[in-house]
């Protein structure tokens, strides 16, 4: 039976590949990647390198993690990349939270490496701009509630994400095959990791990430796969049970960039945001303000503070929210803090989230809470409390990315921890690795030469030496990293690093902030641009954009020297 057709092609819900139990790469991406070579080719040629058609090495592009300022940096290094007449030679283009931001928003343009500087114009008009419709939020957390996978990963990219990207956008992923499959584009791929199994022991290990093309998703380690238009659907035996929509690109941006479920992030996070975000003059919108209370009422429940204290930010919380058209839910807050007034000063948050939980079986019951705006209906004020109960369950379990899994009772496979849970947990890469490495590493790419742009928060170096952890215990070749002449230089890196090595991919490192484009002001380049900013102005957007180009335009003759000398191995 055919009942979804996406980008011409029929989905056989018949076929026995809708789950791929293997460790290569797919058939269609096999598919793309022969037309691609014809383009990467004709790119090299021009740029003196002679390499036979049977011959053609796979260039990739990784883009790190680093929030907006990654999102801005990828964007720029596209445009320079592309003005240099690089671009063109990339076979694959990966990225990790922010840079999947990026990726995500051009792949919806077709014959995008032509259009790049509009789109990098149209990029800076949206970042500016202050439209943030609480009503489209409220609207999309309403549909998100309604599946059982409902996770913070919803309330994250329907609030948050929204609020930072001002843009919902309901396109699927699978919807970039058409974009993709020309071969006039590299081929997408966007990390993930498997939340369940992260910790410090488990970051440089293969069976944790996971990653997704316009053509499928899955486990590469384990070689487990599902059309990627399935993925999210319940299957069990390896069969389809229950069909659902496509995840939408917003859902996944929320995925993707969901550091914050690693606790210790969003702690460190509440750390740096302490007494001064409610004034600084980036986060005076509705969703910037909103998210720094409800970050500091966390605050509360992490550090026990005052009494007062929670209180004041969620009286705060609903005063924001009372010229909005979201009534129901202020008024609910109303009613929240009214409450809250009768608690023991002792008693913290989970308390007030528990006494939530309780008045919503209440008024299950028919008990009436709180004051219905009049024109607002039951069915709205249900919605509300569907919402709050489901994310108040997710807090108290930091529930993030779960997800239908696809691999329930499904044959063929070893890992017995995948197979026996009927959900998947996922989460954003740059938990583990802020650069997916793994994924263009996978020995099925046979990717020769890595451009990593590294947009990190910190250590500009260690997406590359976790790269080489990874490797040595996935024995997998890699270049050797001197580790201590590269932590001389943390504080003052320079623009390009080219790591080479005898039968080994050669890889080339450009730390966004350097003392080449930054002289002596790396550090306040830093500051200026932290992780934890919200917005940028516009001017601020600019000037990041030219700093990311900057690395390219000073390093194309190394880039182009480096392609022409791609050994075989």
């Amino acid at each position: 039976m055919d009942n979804r057709i996406a980008n011409g092609e029929a989905l056989d819900l018949n076929k026995r590949d809708i789950i791929r139990i293997s460790r290569d790469i797919s058939d269609k991406e096999k598919a793309i990647i022969r037309t691609r070579q014809i383009k990467v080719h004709s790119c090299l040629q021009k740029l003196g390198a002679n390499f036979p058609m049977s011959n053609v090495p796979n260039i990739a592009v990784l883009g790190s993690g680093g929030s907006l300022r990654a999102m801005i940096a990828l964007q720029g290094v596209l445009g320079e990349l592309q003005k240099q007449g690089l671009l063109d030679a990339v076979m694959y283009l990966c990225g990790v939270s922010g840079s999947t931001w990026c990726m995500s928003y051009i792949y919806e343009h077709e014959e995008w490496t032509e259009h790049l500087p509009v789109l990098e114009e149209k990029l800076c008009n949206k970042l500016v701009s202050t439209a943030w419709d609480p009503k489209k939020a409220v609207d999309a957390l309403v549909e998100s509630s309604k599946d059982n996978t409902f996770s913070l990963t919803d309330f994250w990219s329907s609030v948050v994400v929204y609020a930072m990207l001002h843009e919902l956008d309901h396109h699927s992923l699978s919807e970039q095959r058409r974009v993709s499959i020309q071969g006039k584009v590299p081929y997408p791929i966007y990390a993930a990791v498997d939340s369940k199994k992260l910790d410090d022991d488990t970051k440089t290990r293969p069976d944790i990430w996971f990653e997704f093309t316009p053509d499928e998703a899955g486990f590469f380690h384990s070689g487990a796969f599902v059309d990627m238009r399935l993925f999210g659907s319940i299957f069990e035996n390896g069969k389809l049970k229950t069909m659902k929509d496509e995840k939408s690109i917003s859902y996944l941006r929320g995925l993707w960039g969901s550091a914050f479920a690693d606790f210790k992030v969003i702690e460190d996070f509440i750390k740096q945001i302490s007494g001064n975000q409610a004034t600084d003059s980036r986060c005076q919108h509705l969703p910037c303000q909103a998210a720094s209370y409800i970050m500091q009422l966390l605050k509360h429940a992490i550090e026990e503070k005052s009494h007062e204290y929670c209180e004041k930010h969620l009286t705060g919380l609903m005063e924001l929210l009372k010229d909005q058209d979201v009534n129901n839910t202020y008024n609910l807050c109303n009613f929240l803090k009214d409450k809250y007034g009768t608690l023991e000063k002792s008693e913290t948050v989970t308390h007030v989230l528990t006494m939530a939980e309780t008045f919503y079986w209440e008024f299950a019951a028919g008990k009436p809470l709180f004051t219905i705006h009049e024109e607002e209906d039951e069915r709205s004020a249900w919605d509300t409390l569907r919402i709050l109960k489901k994310t108040i369950s997710c807090l108290r379990e930091w529930k993030w990315g779960t997800n239908a899994n696809y691999l329930y009772k499904c044959g063929g496979i070893n890992d017995k921890g995948l197979t026996g849970t009927e959900e998947l947990q996922l989460a954003d890469a740059g938990l583990a690795i802020n650069s997916a490495y793994p994924l263009v590493l996978r020995p099925e790419r046979e990717v020769k030469l890595i451009l990593s742009f590294d947009f990190s928060e910190g250590d500009p170096f260690e997406t590359v030496k976790q790269a080489a952890i990874y490797c040595k215990k996935s024995q997998i070749p890699f270049p050797d990293i001197d580790v201590s002449e590269l932590d001389k230089s943390k504080d003052s890196p320079s623009d390009c690093y080219i790591f080479q090595g005898s039968n080994t991919p050669t890889v080339m490192h450009f730390p966004l902030f350097n003392i080449v484009n930054c002289r002596d002001k790396v550090a306040n380049w830093r500051d200026k641009y932290s992780t934890i900013n919200l917005s940028y102005e516009e001017q601020e957007i600019k000037d990041l954009l030219e700093v990311a180009k900057g690395n390219v335009r000073n390093n194309a003759g190394r880039i182009c020297q480096t392609m022409k000398n791609i050994l075989p191995f």
